[in-house]
């Protein structure tokens, strides 16, 4: 699953931070201790023209999920 990839300080600004009334950005960190943010097409449409747009200059990596983690 390929993703935006966070550094910590970024990580830390946007974790739980709502964008919409509902809607709340949720990172992730991957077997190697990477930040990851996924956003829906949903999401992106709802960020564009906001002060989160930024985030989709971010890089993208594959996210490689723990081992005793499940993919719902």
């Amino acid at each position: 699953m390929i993703g935006y990839t966070l550094t910590i300080e970024q990580k830390e600004e946007i974790q739980g931070v709502y964008y919409a009334p509902y809607e709340f950005f949720n990172c992730v960190q991957d077997i190697n201790d990477v930040w990851f943010l996924f956003l829906s097409q949903q999401d992106k449409e709802t960020i564009l023209g906001t002060e989160w747009e930024y985030l989709f200059d971010l890089p993208k990596a594959e996210y490689i999920q723990p081992f005793n983690e499940e993919i719902i």
